[in-house]
C-alpha cells in the first residue's frame, strides 16, 4: 500500500474509538484495532427522574432500606461514522442503528448511602460488519463493562431541600474478565475497553417549588490506546465529563418534564475533534401508583466526536417506589362529628340544633338568652327573667329603667323615683301645690303648705280666717282683716294697710307736691305702716312700688313723672329700714288707669283722675294666686267684717 494510501487513511480515523478509514480493499488486512467501548451515554442510577444527570435518593430515613430497578432502552442513529475531518461529509458509516438496554439495581440505607449497578447489554448494532482487524458493527448479543458504584450525601436532600451535595464513585469491569462473551473481546470491540475503568464525581441538585435541578462534574480515570495501523497509535486517555438537567415537576409530584445535558472530553486533546463529545435531550418521566416510574425521551448530538449520534432516543421503566407522608387524619376539634376541614365552627360545637347554613355551626344565639336567633326579635338583648310574651326574645321593655315594665308603667317616660305613687303605677308621687310635700302625704294638695305650715295638717298651711297674711295663731285681730305688724298687740289688726291677696293694700294714698316726686310729710304715716308689715313678714321677699299719674298733660311727661314717685316711694322706705333687695319700682304713667274718664264730666271726671293718681304695692315674691293670701296662708271661709 502506497504512503497516499496511509495518509487517506489516517485522516479518515475516527477519534477514540473508530479512526479506522476504510477506503480500499485490502487496508483491512493491514489494519489493527483495540477494545474501546464508544457509547457516550450513561445513565443515572435505577429509579431517578432524569436519564442521566443524577438526582440522588437513599432510604426512606426511618432505619429500612430503599430498594429501585429497572431497564433502560438507549437508542443512537449513527453514533460511529468517518469523516476526513470535523464537519467534512461523512465517508463512510461504521455503526448506523445500535441499540442498548441497561439493566439496573440500587440499594439505599441510612438515608445517607446508595449502592448501586449497571449491566449494559448491546442486542443489535446495524453498519458496516465489525471484522478481528476493522470497526463497524456486529451482531448477536454483547454485555458491555459492568458499573458498579456508590455514593454518600454530604449535606441536604435533593428532593426535599433547595440544595445538597453528594459524592459518588463508578467502577467498571470488563465483560471479558468474567468469561462473558465467551472471553472473545477482540470480535465486540466497541462495547469494552478491555480494562479496569473508574470514575468519580460531585453532585448539586436540589428541589425548589415545581423545579428540580442536578449539576454533576468528575474525572473518568481511563488508560486506554487504540491502534488503527500497525505501529501508530492513538491514546483516548483520560476524561473530564459534565452532566446538567433541570425539570419542572407537577401532578402531585408524579410528573417531571425536563431537559438534560452531558459532555466528556479527554485530558490530553480537551475539546479537540474526535475526542470530544456533548449531547442534549428532552424527556419526561410519570411515577405510576407511587411505584413504576416510565420515561421517554430524545435529543441530538452536538459534537462530531466517536460515539455522539446524530439523535439519541430513550425509554425508562423503574420499579421506584415513593412513601409519601401518611395522609394527617382528620380532626374534630369540637368533637360534634364535622371533621374541621369542613367544619367553619371548629372550636364551637353545632349541638342540637346545627345552623344549615354554615357547616358545622350551631344556630346562633348572640345574646345567650336561650332563644336561637332565627326566632329571636331582640337578637342582641337578652330577654333576661322578664321575657316579652309578644316579642320573642326581648325582654318587657321599661323605657325610663324605673324597674317598672312598659306594660304595667303608667308613665313610661317618667322614673317613679324613690317617691313613687301609690295610686298610678310606675309614676312618681306629685308635688300638685310645689309645697315639698308629696300628693299621697298632702292634705291638701292644691294649696302650698306655705311659710306657716299646719303641723296638724301636713302639706296644709296654718288657716288666715281674714286672708290677711297672718296666719290664726300669730293674728291678734283673727277676724278682722289687717297687716303684719312688729308689736304682737296690733298684728293682723286693722289700720292704715292691710295685705289682701298679691298686694299691700293702703288705706290712705301717698301725696305727693303737685307735679313733683317730693313726699308729703301727711304720707309718712302710711308709709311706715307698709315698712311694719314688710319687717314682719319675712317671707314677702320682694315687693314692686308702682307709681300712675293720670291723663292731664303730656304722655310722655307723666311717664317719668310717675317713675320718680316711684323711686321717691322706694328711697323713703330704704331710708327706714327696709331692705333695699326687697324693693322694685316702675312707672306707669296713665297707661293703667283704675277707672276710665272717657265720657265723664264735672266732679265724676275729678274723683277718677284722683283714684287713678296712685302707688300700688305689689307682691312678686313669692307669687301668689287670687284667693291666696301672699305668704300662702289660706283665708277662712268665715268673711271678714
Amino acid at each position: 500500500m502506497s504512503n497516499t494510501s496511509h495518509s487517506s487513511l489516517r485522516r479518515s480515523a475516527l477519534g477514540l474509538l473508530a479512526a479506522a478509514a476504510v477506503s480500499v480493499a485490502g487496508a483491512s488486512a493491514e489494519a489493527q484495532t483495540a477494545p474501546y467501548a464508544f457509547n457516550r451515554y450513561e445513565p443515572a442510577p435505577a429509579g431517578e427522574t432524569f436519564f442521566a444527570a443524577q438526582h440522588p435518593w437513599y432510604s426512606p430515613g426511618d432505619g429500612s432500606f430503599g430498594i429501585r430497578g429497572g431497564i433502560v432502552a438507549d437508542y443512537a442513529y449513527r453514533p460511529l461514522v468517518a469523516r476526513p475531518d470535523p464537519g467534512a461529509t461523512v465517508t463512510n458509516v461504521l455503526i448506523e442503528h445500535m441499540l442498548l438496554t441497561h439493566f439496573q439495581i440500587g440499594v439505599g440505607f441510612l438515608d445517607r448511602i446508595n449502592i448501586h449497578l449497571n449491566v449494559p447489554l448491546a442486542v443489535l448494532q446495524t453498519g458496516q460488519a465489525s471484522t478481528p482487524t476493522s470497526v463497524g458493527a456486529f451482531s448477536g448479543v454483547a454485555v458491555g463493562d459492568m458499573r458498579l458504584g456508590g455514593r454518600v450525601r454530604i449535606f441536604g436532600h435533593a428532593d426535599t431541600t433547595p440544595a445538597s451535595l453528594h459524592f459518588g464513585a463508578n467502577f467498571l469491569f470488563n465483560s471479558g474478565l468474567f468469561g462473558i462473551n465467551n472471553g472473545d473481546t477482540s470480535s465486540h470491540t466497541n462495547v469494552s475497553d478491555n480494562r479496569f475503568r473508574g470514575k468519580f464525581d460531585l453532585t448539586f441538585a436540589g428541589r425548589a417549588s415545581i423545579l428540580r435541578y442536578s449539576l454533576s462534574a468528575g474525572f473518568h480515570f481511563r488508560d486506554v490506546e487504540t491502534s488503527f495501523r500497525q505501529g501508530v497509535s492513538n491514546a483516548a486517555g483520560h476524561e473530564i465529563f459534565a452532566t446538567a438537567g433541570l425539570g419542572i415537576v407537577l401532578a402531585q409530584d408524579r410528573l417531571t418534564i425536563g431537559a438534560e445535558g452531558w459532555m466528556a472530553s479527554g485530558v490530553s486533546n480537551f475539546f479537540q475533534y474526535p475526542w470530544t463529545n456533548a449531547e442534549v435531550i428532552g424527556g419526561i418521566h410519570y411515577l405510576i401508583a407511587d411505584t413504576i416510574l416510565v420515561g421517554a425521551g430524545a435529543g441530538p448530538g452536538l459534537t462530531q466526536g466517536a460515539g455522539t449520534p446524530t439523535v439519541r432516543g430513550l425509554f425508562h421503566v423503574a420499579y421506584a417506589p415513593v412513601r409519601r407522608p401518611a395522609a394527617p387524619v382528620p380532626t374534630d376539634r369540637d368533637g360534634d362529628g364535622v371533621i374541621d376541614p369542613d367544619d367553619q365552627c371548629v372550636d364551637v360545637p353545632q349541638g342540637d340544633h346545627p345552623d344549615p347554613a354554615r357547616r358545622g355551626c350551631p344556630l346562633g344565639d348572640r345574646d345567650r338568652d336561650g332563644v336561637l336567633d332565627p326566632e329571636d326579635q331582640c337578637v342582641d338583648v337578652p330577654q333576661g327573667d322578664h321575657p316579652d310574651p309578644a316579642r320573642r326574645g326581648c325582654p318587657l321593655n321599661d323605657t325610663d329603667r324605673d324597674g317598672v315594665f312598659d306594660n304595667e308603667d303608667q308613665c313610661v317616660n317618667e322614673p317613679q323615683g324613690e317617691h313613687p305613687d301609690p295610686n298610678r303605677r310606675g309614676c312618681p308621687d306629685g308635688d300638685a301645690d310645689s309645697d315639698g310635700v308629696l300628693n299621697a302625704q298632702d292634705q291638701c294638695r292644691d294649696v302650698p303648705a306655705g311659710a306657716h305650715p299646719d303641723p296638724a295638717r301636713a302639706g296644709c298651711p296654718l288657716p288666715d280666717r281674714d286672708g290677711d297674711t297672718v296666719v290664726d295663731p300669730q293674728d291678734h285681730c283673727p277676724d278682722q282683716p289687717g297687716a303684719p305688724h312688729p308689736d304682737p298687740n296690733r298684728n293682723g289688726c286693722p289700720g292704715l294697710v292691710r295685705v289682701s291677696g298679691c298686694q299691700i293694700q293702703i288705706n290712705s294714698p301717698v301725696f305727693f307736691a303737685t307735679n313733683r316726686d317730693t313726699i308729703l310729710p301727711r304720707s309718712f304715716p302710711v308709709l311706715q305702716a307698709v315698712g311694719d308689715a314688710l319687717r314682719a313678714t319675712p317671707d314677702i321677699r320682694r315687693v314692686s312700688i308702682e307709681g300712675h299719674t293720670d291723663d292731664v298733660g303730656n304722655d310722655d311727661r307723666n311717664m317719668d313723672l310717675s317713675n320718680r314717685r316711684a323711686a321717691s316711694v322706694q328711697r323713703w322706705m330704704v331710708e327706714h329700714q327696709v331692705e333695699a333687695g326687697r324693693l322694685e319700682f316702675h312707672g306707669f304713667g296713665e297707661t293703667r288707669p283704675l277707672r276710665p274718664v272717657t265720657g265723664l264730666r264735672g266732679r265724676a271726671q275729678r274723683d277718677a283722675r284722683a283714684q287713678n293718681r296712685r302707688v300700688d304695692f305689689r307682691i312678686v315674691d313669692p307669687a301668689c294666686r287670687e284667693g291666696q293670701g301672699a305668704a300662702g296662708s289660706t283665708p277662712s271661709t268665715t268673711p271678714a267684717p
